[in-house]
């Protein structure tokens, strides 16, 4: 985990959907392929936006 991963709070699937403008399923099949990194807490993914963020400019 980078330093703005600790500073940054973890945000839900539902908002990065929003944010990026993609499907809940499309984003669940991007992380268990490893294109977007997640995190679970609780049962629960969750995620970073400067992590999503840098994930995607790499694609």
């Amino acid at each position: 985990m980078n330093e703005k991963s600790i500073i940054e709070k973890p945000v839900t699937a539902y908002y990065i959907c929003k944010m990026i403008g993609v499907s809940r399923p499309a984003l669940h099949k991007w992380s268990k392929a490893g294109i977007v990194r997640s995190h679970k807490l609780g049962g629960k993914l969750f995620y970073f936006e400067s992590e999503v963020m840098e994930d995607l400019k790499k694609c």
